[in-house]
């Protein structure tokens, strides 16, 4: 018998938002712990660059996944050349492909670029083993993100910058900022895939949303930073680390020392302050189009028929949900079925 609230919280969170919760006995995921004592505080531009500038601490084993945007490219001005950098490119039929974005910073700075293939054949090798050492389910990032560090420690890689905590922190995720939601709007609105719709015993989540609520409204900067931060950590950690190699997040170890200028993201300048960066690491550049980090779920997953666990509604409609939320649902599926009890 799987705990519903582990069951419950990976659909809607794609995580166990509560510390010290087993899904059963002896399959119990463990948190990062993340707090602002271990952060350091900015409001500009300016004081990000020095930031790096002085604090970034890497050494001559030292790579970083470097994509499209401006995270990474950020990130990757700061490191020397020669510098290995490490590019996904998903596999599949229409899937987007941020090679060629990537590869015009790593040439600019001189960084030593290669690309990562990932099949669905991955997925199907590499999962199982990922989420014994995580005890949870997956994201659908996490066995890219595995390959790619896999293929940097190969290369002697020990330590991976990653771009991760950019978006929560510095107003990425516009489309979640894009109106003042109120309490119930933005519940429904963040939820990945509602459990009350897939599974037969759920649980009610408020208790996760409550903290942040405000009047009819709720904080959703605070909500992304904390809710929604801790699972991306989690992740990362997870594939990188059981790869070999360290994580080093530079903006996780940063929180935004000013209120975020809600208006102006509103108005299409999302990540107004590492625009700015941007600009001045980059001053030829035009800013890059934002590209979400894809995964080819849609084309994987299209022929996928659902799951026929107890713990799912019988003859659930998988076909209503999209690629990203099959994912979801087919491996907590699959991550039960891997910690069954043998009969």
């Amino acid at each position: 018998m799987y705990n519903t609230f582990c069951l419950s919280s990976f659909l809607a969170f794609r995580y166990v938002v509560k510390d010290g919760i087993s899904w059963k006995d002896g399959v119990s995921p463990v948190l990062p712990k993340l707090g602002k004592k271990d952060q350091t505080g900015v409001s500009s531009a300016d004081e990000i660059v020095n930031h790096f500038k002085n604090q970034l601490s890497i050494n001559k084993n030292t790579g970083i996944l470097l994509s499209a945007g401006i995270d990474s490219a950020i990130l990757a001005s700061f490191l020397p050349a020669g510098t290995k950098a490490y590019t996904i490119r998903f596999i599949a039929e229409g899937s987007i492909d941020e090679t060629e974005g990537a590869r015009v910073f790593a040439d600019k700075l001189n960084l030593s670029h290669k690309v990562v293939k990932v099949y669905w054949e991955d997925y199907l090798e590499f999962s199982d083993n990922l989420m014994k050492w995580k005890m949870s389910p997956l994201h659908a990032i996490e066995v890219a993100l595995y390959k790619a560090a896999l293929a940097a420690k190969q290369d002697g890689i020990d330590q991976l910058i990653v771009g991760n905590g950019a978006d929560s922190t510095f107003g990425g995720m516009d489309k979640l900022l894009s109106q003042n939601w109120t309490y119930e709007e933005f519940k429904k609105r963040y939820t990945f895939v509602e459990p009350s719709e897939v599974l037969k015993n759920f649980e009610d989540l408020d208790e996760v949303y409550r903290p942040y609520k405000k009047d009819d409204g709720i904080e959703v900067s605070a909500f992304l930073k904390t809710v929604h931060g801790i699972g991306i950590v989690q992740t990362f950690n997870n594939a990188i680390e059981s790869a070999g190699c360290k994580v080093l997040a530079p903006y996780e170890s940063l929180f935004l020392n000013a209120s975020l200028d809600i208006d102006r993201i509103r108005r299409g300048e999302s990540k107004y302050i590492l625009r700015k960066v941007f600009e001045s690491r980059f001053p030829a550049f035009s800013i890059p189009e934002k590209i979400p980090f894809a995964r080819p779920m849609d084309q994987w997953l299209s022929h996928w028929k659902g799951p026929s666990r107890k713990e799912f509604i019988s003859n659930l409609d998988i076909n209503k949900y999209t690629g990203e939320q099959k994912w979801i649902i087919y491996c907590l599926e699959r991550f039960l079925n891997l910690f069954e009890s043998p009969k």
